[in-house]
Formats: structure tokens, sequence, C-alpha cells
């Protein structure tokens, strides 16, 4: 067995701790070669700007023009609402609205059988007072003829009473026409005096009526064009009278409604016929006339977005009339300007 001093193994040892020493003074000053090595710093990217473009509109010159349009229906200018003369238990009523009568016509009485009677007797006692009146005449002026004159009179008078009683008992049409309204009554209603019941309507004075959406805005000689509905003819109107025209007690249609004349009625025009309405409120020619998408609005103010130098620019401008879908610029644009909506 071979047998090691120590002399020899304590410079083995410290032999090997030198080497130790050196190969980490080594790696300290070659830069650690022995940490892992650090990536690559990288460059920072570069933005590019993607180019933008607008739909744009130019400015030019146009004409506006404002309508109103609607639908209005041909009615009479003469009309009579008729009513019995007095309170009564309806006998009949003998026409229907939209029935033609002719003057004289009876359309509806009262039950008035009592009066029938009173009329017959009374007739009978007119004219024996008219024979007693003429037979004390032929005897000369005297005394007793006074007194049968004032009888006959007297019993005159008593019969046109009951005619009268008898005539506010019948409504009888006034002139030839249509029945254009009948209330709803049955044998045995009562009716007060006060009520309409029928009115008759002359089909030959015709007159549109028509009730516009704002009618501070048509006035009395306005020209309108008129088209009837399933008639492709145009025809030339005249408004005649607008609500601001009728006094304060006027009916709800005058207050409601303009009338119109055509210049000429077509001749199957009739109550009632419906009619299609156009109406020129305002127009102005060679404006700039901007399209409502192009404009912009907030409160009070209009403005528009103005393409400079390739980006759009607010801007704010005047506006005069419009009709919803385009608007005059009175002022903030010029003409050939592009605009960005």
């Amino acid at each position: 067995m071979k047998l090691v001093s120590k002399a020899t193994g304590k410079l083995g040892f410290r032999a090997i701790s030198v080497a130790l020493l050196f190969l980490m003074m080594c790696a300290l000053f070659s830069g650690c070669y022995l940490l892992p090595e650090e990536e690559e710093t990288l460059e920072p990217p570069t933005l590019t700007v993607k180019e933008v473009t607008y739909s744009t509109y130019t400015v030019e010159k146009g004409d506006i023009e404002r309508w109103e349009s609607g639908t209005g229906y041909f009615a009479s200018t003469r009309n009579e609402t008729l009513l019995f003369g007095k309170s009564g238990i309806m006998k009949k009523l003998y026409v229907r609205s939209g029935q033609e009568v002719e003057e004289g016509q009876l359309l509806a009485e009262l039950d008035s059988d009592d009066i029938s009677e009173k009329i017959e007797y009374q007739e009978y006692v007119v004219e024996r007072a008219r024979l007693n009146y003429y037979a004390q005449a032929e005897n000369g002026y005297g005394y007793g003829a006074q007194i049968a004159k004032l009888d006959y009179e007297y019993q005159q008078k008593q019969l046109d009473k009951l005619y009268a009683q008898a005539e506010n008992s019948a409504i009888y049409a006034p002139m030839d026409g249509i029945v254009t309204y009948a209330a709803s009554l049955s044998a045995g209603d009562y009716v007060d005096a006060d009520r309409g019941i029928i009115t008759v309507s002359d089909p030959t004075q015709l007159i549109i009526l028509y009730k516009p959406a704002k009618t501070e805005e048509i006035y009395t000689g306005m020209t309108l064009d008129i088209t009837l509905k399933n008639d492709e003819q145009s025809y030339t109107g005249t408004v005649v009278q607008t609500p601001a025209d009728v006094p304060a007690g006027a009916s709800d249609e005058a207050k409601d409604n303009v009338y119109i004349e055509l210049d000429t009625t077509p001749e199957f025009a009739s109550i009632g016929t419906s009619v299609n309405i156009s109406i020129l409120l305002e127009k102005k020619e060679d404006v700039i006339a901007l399209p409502s998408k192009y404009l912009s609005k907030v409160s009070t103010r209009y403005y528009v977005r103005v393409l400079v130098d390739g980006l759009p620019e607010e801007r704010d401008v005047t506006v005069g009339i419009n009709n919803g879908s385009l608007y005059e610029i009175t002022g903030g644009l010029e003409v050939g300007e592009e605009l960005v909506a």
C-alpha cells in the first residue's frame, strides 16, 4: 500500500484553490462569459399615418320651392239648414242624406193631427162668417154688417194662426238640391224647436274646402294647382276665403278651412268629390341650395364642415328658407367650396 505524505496533500489542495481563483478572475475580467448573454435591443417601430379620404359635396346654386300638399273636397256654396218652427213629437222623416229633392217637397213633419182637425173646423167657421158678412152687407153697411165684418176678420186671423202652426210642424225643400244632412230621428222622438233637422244643398254652386297645415301662410287671392282624384288634368284655383276672413262667431268649418274657387269646374264634380291640393308657398331662384345632410344644427347655431387643405373645418352659416331637403344658405359659404357630411 502506497502512502501519501501530508505535505504532498497540502500542496495539491493549494494548487487546486489557486486554479479555481484564477478561473474566477478570468471570468470576471472577460465580461462574465459564464452569465446568460443579453438579447439585442430592437429599434422602435415606425408609425405610418393612413391617408383619409372624404365623400365631399361641391357648393352650387339652384332653386328652392316650398310646397304644401293635401286633400280637399267639393262643397256647395248654398246650404240651408231646416228646422221645425215649434217643438213636438216626430211623425216622420221622409228623406235621407244624399237624396235629391225638389223645391216645395215635404221632407219631415211633426205629429199634428189635432191641428189638422182644428184647421178643418176653423175653415168652416171662417166661411160661415164670410157668408154672414156678405149677407149683412147686401142690406146696407149698417151696424149689423160692421159686426159681421169684425167677426169674419177675427175668424180669419185664427185660421191663419192654425196655418202657421201647421207650417211650423212641417219642413219643405226650399230649392232643388241634395240632402247633405238628415238627423237620426224616428217616429215618436221628441224634437226641440231649435234643432237642425235637414240640410239641403245646391249641387250647381260648388266650391272647394281645404284644411291647410298652416292657415297663416294661405291668403285670399292666392293661386293654386288643383287635381281631381283619378283625373290627370290639372285646374287652376283661387283662394276666396281663409279663416282670417271670417268673424268670431263663424262655423267651425269656416274657421278651419280655406275656400277655393276653380276657374273651370269639371262637369263630373259633385258635392263630396275629393281633390288633391298643391300650394306653392314660397320660391327662391339662383341661391345656394344646400342638401340638408351637409348642414348641422346645435340650438340656434347652423354650421357646415368645409374641406380646407384636405382637412374638414367647422364653419358657421346663416340660412333662409328650406323645404326639409334643401336649405338656402344666405351667408358663410361660397359657390365651389367642398363640404364633408
